[in-house]
């Protein structure tokens, strides 16, 4: 009795493609946030009319999103640059199969 394995038409083929479009996915997710979360302390200040209660709360809403635009900048480059100094793209991840066993069989 012969099992055959075939490939998907559709979807992932391997769990490195998955993990890398999931961190792609994540960090695009996060930066519309964080603009989004910008422009709606945006438009709060201008609709504020001057009351300090609201121009406060819209003051904090853009400081907190320029602080998580800024941890998603670090977190870019300490990714990119741990990857640098193992020699590892974690932006384009190769997980070994069985017929590429090692990462470095290209």
């Amino acid at each position: 009795m012969k099992i055959d394995i075939i490939k998907p038409d559709v979807g992932y083929s391997d769990i490195g493609t998955f993990i890398n479009a999931a961190i792609q996915l994540a960090f695009i997710v996060a930066i519309i946030v964080a603009l989004a979360m910008l422009v709606w302390g945006a438009v709060e200040w201008i609709f504020s009319g001057g009351n300090k209660e609201s121009v406060d709360g819209a003051r904090k809403r853009i400081v907190n999103a320029l602080i998580g635009l800024t941890i998603l900048a670090v977190a870019f480059a300490i990714i990119t640059l741990a990857g640098s100094f193992l020699n590892i793209d974690l932006f384009n991840l190769t997980v070994p199969t069985p017929d590429k066993p090692t990462p470095f069989n290209k």
